[in-house]
């Protein structure tokens, strides 16, 4: 299998899975043997003219069992296109991919071909290509894949992120369609999306609005507009309003994204209403846009991330819980999806203790960073929750465990709100509600709370065997943050460090980069 392959059939797979929640529930049991499902990855193809990257046909299997499948063999009839397309550069009634031994049940990857439309073709010839398949102990079920000569390829244009909006604002966003393709769409759908702090200023009867679930993000406002303008090929179309952005009191880290759907011949008609938004020409198609485009809005707006501490009373021995706490009291809602660099809450343990309860969101701090590790006894952790986006109002409580050392005094740790490496939450103007005392009073001590812990060097980790902080000193790390960059030190409860190290960042549709601190 060439590396094309492979890697098709890695995206494939994925596909496959998500296909058999709505493949036909056909009966295994009236079957002799497995029953495999051809799974495509588009079954409507438009071939560029000239093709300069042929378009592809790419298919994996789902196996509905009982048992693998063995000796699969699929191919594809290109008898009813073969005057006009070629298969791997190949005039051929039927293209045979090499057999596969076993299909377990449950999804498979499969191959590709690639397709492209003979000199000469007629933009708009169409037809039908089958693919069919044998097992030796199954059945395969067909499918078809409809290509054409020719593509639609709709873009949308690019928009300049903003800085320094102020809520109460309203933002003008001028949003165009291009098709840079071959053939003419027969009407398209712009779906546009919004974080929870902005709202559409304008409402159209062609747009259907709701809130949907982002997988990124909180609740998001979507509106899904609907035009049946058809885009002649090399043409650039404007909305004729542009899209409207209200600015809500609680907008802080905010985007706009913007998708063009369509498809050859889809020919969709809006919904009727007078005020209509259209689509109006607008000069040649541009180059280089893309099918979704995002515009990153960061709102002249402060949340006050707040530190919450906790008490306790036990006797030396006794293992007292604590509930330490980071909430948001606005006014703006927290998701700062361009850094890694999340809010979280360092804790300090207090003089005495030993942390022999460590919450999954906790890890050991290293001065610079989380090490991953619910290590028992270390002076210092940093909890950094794993839904990191806070809305006004919401609060993340991480509950330790403390024991109480032999010859411990009442004593008194500290929480801290500062970002994950460390830093100032530059988005929080209020300073004085980001630390918080955590007080273990011991029984029988009447000497009053312990005093609050000294910053000195700064040491990796706690020594489980000697109890973590004494009953006389604590050793933490220098937490101040002074603004500079943060240390490359990575967590394994840091969720995008975890996934995307100091790369790229998956939000939504796009591919945001980032860039971790580091402390001087």
């Amino acid at each position: 299998m060439t590396n094309r392959q492979r890697k098709a059939a890695a995206v494939l797979a994925a596909f496959a899975a998500a296909v058999a929640a709505w493949l036909p529930a056909t009966s295994a049991q009236a079957a002799d043997g497995p029953v495999v499902h051809i799974s495509v990855w588009n079954d409507d193809i438009g071939i560029p003219i000239p093709a300069e990257d042929p378009p592809q046909i790419s298919w994996g299997l789902y196996n509905d069992g009982p048992g693998a499948a063995k000796d699969v063999t699929i191919k594809a009839d290109f008898s009813k296109v073969k005057d006009w397309v070629t298969a791997d550069g190949q005039s051929v009634d039927t293209y045979t991919w090499s057999p596969i031994a076993d299909v377990k049940e449950g999804s498979n990857a499969g191959y590709i071909v690639d397709l492209r439309a003979k000199p000469g073709t007629p933009l708009g010839t169409k037809g039908t290509v089958t693919l069919s398949g044998t097992s030796s102990n199954g059945t395969v079920v067909s499918t078809d894949v409809q290509v054409t000569a020719g593509n639609v390829e709709l873009s949308v244009n690019e928009l300049t992120d903003r800085k320094g909006d102020k809520p109460g604002s309203t933002i003008e966003n001028p949003v165009t369609i291009s098709n840079t393709g071959s053939l003419p769409a027969h009407g398209a759908q712009l779906q546009m999306r919004t974080t929870p702090g902005l709202s559409y200023a304008d409402r159209y009867s062609n747009c259907v609005y709701s809130t949907v679930k982002d997988p990124d993000y909180q609740a998001t406002q979507q509106a899904l507009c609907t035009f049946d303008t058809v885009l002649e090929p090399g043409k650039r179309y404007r909305l004729q309003q542009p899209v409207k952005l209200d600015v809500g009191s609680q907008a802080l880290f905010e985007y706009f994204q913007d998708d063009v759907l369509a498809s050859p011949g889809d020919a969709t008609a809006g919904p009727s209403g007078d005020n209509k938004l259209s689509l109006v020409e607008d000069g040649t198609a541009t180059s280089g846009g893309q099918r979704t485009g995002r515009q990153v809005i960061t709102v002249d707006n402060t949340a006050d991330m707040v530190a919450g501490g906790d008490k306790a009373k036990g006797a030396p021995g006794d293992v007292v819980p604590v509930d330490i706490s980071l909430s948001n009291e606005g006014p703006g809602w927290v998701h700062y999806n361009l850094s890694d660099d999340q809010p979280a809450l360092l804790f300090t343990v207090p003089t005495g203790t030993k942390a022999v309860e460590i919450p999954k969101e906790c890890s050991v701090w290293n001065g610079n960073a989380g090490t991953g590790e619910q290590t028992p006894g270390a002076p210092q952790y940093v909890c950094d929750p794993h839904d990191n986006a806070f809305a006004v109002g919401d609060s993340r409580t991480f509950h330790f465990g403390l024991e109480i050392r032999k010859g411990a005094k009442t004593t008194t740790g500290e929480v801290k709100a500062m970002t994950a490496y460390g830093n100032v939450m530059t988005f929080d103007h209020n300073h004085a509600n980001d630390t918080a005392a955590v007080t273990v009073k011991v029984e029988g001590d009447d000497s009053g709370a312990g005093a609050s812990p000294s910053a000195s060097a700064t040491t990796p980790g706690g020594d489980d065997s000697a109890g973590g902080n004494d009953v006389t000193t604590q050793t933490v790390a220098d937490t101040a943050a002074t603004g500079s960059l943060a240390s490359t030190g990575s967590s394994s409860v840091l969720p995008v460090v975890a996934a995307v190290g100091a790369g790229a960042l998956l939000v939504g549709g796009g591919l945001v980069f980032v860039v971790r601190r580091r402390r001087a």
